[in-house]
């Protein structure tokens, strides 16, 4: 009775620590300092820090609440932390499961990739916004070799620049279809990914052979179907969680083989490649790494502990050294967009449980990441008989992963950016369940069931992954229609009038700046930017401005407008130093459509 007692206290706590975290959410409100940004959140006198401290109390005040309860009225609090959680245990090696289980890992693979080879190719319109801020880039950094040297990078070397740039080089050919056609390679190595760590949980599963596969089967369909091939989609993870997934792979791993330092090398190499992948990314993988140098730490395993930081510093190190230039223009850009991006485009979150536009998924997603923490804390205190230690590490690992992850939906609160965040919290919730469901059908190990099992499993094998054997059978024709498709396939009609116009003017110039979000002109015209800011957008900080401003005066064509330029706030109010500027050096000549072309005034 008293067991029971003390569960329902800490329940009470965890509820009305909840409560409250909901009541004082729109109380949080920062005094506004003024970025010298003009975006929604100067529009409002809105400090970018609200939303992260009002969901950083939503999730830790509960997930505290909880932890000290625990600390109360569990005596032995501390001694189950250092066992369940600071202690490895012995992984299940059973030679017999595992070979069953090769078997099935690779019959995945196998199906994935005749998935892939069958799909069909996305033929959409490009946005010359978001497309276009990966063509240009790529496109600039093609005929120059550049980096952060000529461009402005909002998100991350290789995704911007690098991805499209490799694939036109590898096949001698420039083209709109072949940038795509990395993506979707992108998005197959996610899902192999996705796959991988599934399958290396299984050695941390207490199932036997039959359910221990029914349980790997069913979350490697999950995490298949958080994600696909359709660009033009929201998925629930992007390919740009690449090195999130590579870290939370590499941390079962390093769990596996706790003496084998090259999986410590591997993840500490991922400290600078995920900056380069992307710097949103790059920063939750950095804080991973911290979480996994925090565990050494605890565990007094300092052999590993200083391992880990010295490869890390030697894997910077490589990286300054190969180009010291590029390195120091690295660190300026991304010192700008940390200290100012969400001034840039950032959105108010939503309030939870409100009316506000995007409140209901927003809900859901912070409720699912809350959910995912507070039961990964509360397995740390279940036996050992039920959950393997290092599967407990696992997941609760994972429910960090969720937690930082949000970050991205606290920078830009809109409907799709927090669609992306919620891919994880299912997976982890998928894993939870599943898990207990098999184990417990596991104890009972009746026929009957595991008919039914596999009743539910095959038919949701057909429905997630379809093949189909026409588009597979002719592949190479399709590939090669693809890439080789022309730029203009992709374009609207007023977008083709324009380039086919203004390419006749272009020429005459080495080459043109824009003042218009349609950023992937300069690709589409074959013309460099005059200046790094290709991708206007980003451009907001007064600081980057007057450097804007600074690099204009090699530009004599500037083409202006277009109906992506008025999103939000207009691009002369958002950067109203660099119009102001364009005004007085600059005489409109030609409008086109929607866009108006400007040329440097005479001397």
């Amino acid at each position: 009775m008293k067991i029971k007692k003390e569960g329902i206290y800490i329940y009470l706590i965890i509820f009305f620590s909840l409560i409250f975290s909901l009541f004082v959410w729109d109380k949080i409100n920062l005094k506004f300092v003024d970025p010298e940004v003009i975006g929604i959140y100067s529009e409002n006198n809105y400090h970018s820090f609200n939303d992260i401290l009002r969901y950083l109390i939503f999730i830790l005040l509960p997930s505290l609440s909880y932890l000290i309860s625990k600390l109360y009225f569990d005596k032995d609090f501390f001694a189950k932390i250092k066992l369940y959680l600071l202690q490895g245990e012995k992984n299940d090696d059973n030679q017999h499961h595992h070979k069953i289980s090769i078997i099935i890992f690779f019959t995945i693979i196998i199906i994935f990739l005749l998935n892939f080879f069958s799909i069909e190719f996305p033929n959409h319109k490009i946005d010359t916004y978001h497309d276009g801020q990966r063509l240009s880039s790529a496109y600039q950094s093609y005929i120059d070799n550049s980096l952060w040297s000529k461009s402005f990078v909002t998100v991350g070397i290789f995704y911007e620049t690098l991805s499209s740039k490799f694939i036109w080089q590898i096949f001698d050919h420039i083209s709109i279809g072949l940038a795509r056609y990395s993506e979707i390679i992108y998005i197959l190595l996610l899902k192999i990914l996705l796959v991988c760590f599934v399958y290396n949980l299984l050695h941390f599963v207490k199932l036997n052979s039959f359910y221990r596969n029914i349980f790997f089967i069913f979350n490697a369909l999950v995490a298949n179907q958080l994600t696909d091939y359709n660009l033009a989609t929201v998925d629930l993870i992007t390919f740009r969680e690449i090195p999130i997934v590579i870290s939370a792979l590499l941390f079962i791993l390093i769990l596996r083989f706790s003496d084998n330092k090259i999986y410590l090398i591997i993840i500490s190499t991922m400290s600078i490649l995920s900056m380069l992948w992307g710097i949103d990314r790059g920063l939750v993988c950095n804080i991973l790494i911290l979480i996994i140098l925090t565990y050494f730490f605890l565990k007094k395993d300092y052999s590993n502990f200083l391992f880990l930081i010295s490869s890390i510093l030697v894997s910077w190190s490589i990286f300054f050294i190969y180009d010291r230039n590029e390195f120091f223009y690295f660190f300026e850009n991304t010192s700008l967009i940390y200290s100012y991006m969400n001034y840039i485009h950032g959105i108010i979150h939503p309030i939870p449980f409100s009316d506000d536009p995007n409140s209901g998924r927003a809900t859901k997603t912070i409720i699912l990441i809350l959910l995912c923490l507070m039961i990964s804390l509360k397995i740390i205190f279940k036996k050992e008989t039920v959950f393997n230690n290092n599967l407990k590490k696992s997941l609760l690992f994972l429910s960090f992963i969720c937690v930082l992850s949000y970050i991205y939906a606290l920078g830009r609160s809109d409907g799709s950016h927090i669609k992306h965040t919620f891919g994880f919290p299912l997976l982890t919730i998928s894993l939870f369940f599943s898990y207990y469901v098999c184990f417990l059908l596991g104890r009972k190990n009746i026929k009957t069931i595991k008919i039914i099992s596999l009743l539910i499993i095959v038919p949701f094998v057909f429905y997630n992954i379809s093949i189909n054997i026409k588009n597979l059978n002719n592949f190479e024709k399709r590939f090669n229609n693809f890439i080789y498709q022309s730029d203009d396939f992709f374009l609207s009609e007023e977008e083709k009038k324009f380039i086919k116009e203004t390419k006749l003017i272009a020429n005459q110039y080495e080459c043109i700046q824009l003042f218009s979000n349609d950023a992937a002109f300069n690709y589409l015209l074959r013309k460099k930017s005059c200046t790094k800011y290709y991708f206007v957008w980003s451009a907001t900080p007064n600081k980057v401005q007057q450097k804007f401003i600074n690099e204009l005066s090699s530009a004599k064509l500037i083409i202006k407008g277009g109906e992506k330029s008025k999103w939000e706030l207009p691009l002369e109010k958002k950067l109203n130093l660099v119009n102001k500027y364009i005004d007085q050096n600059y005489k409109k000549k030609i409008s086109i459509s929607q866009w108006q072309i400007f040329f440097r005034n005479k001397s």
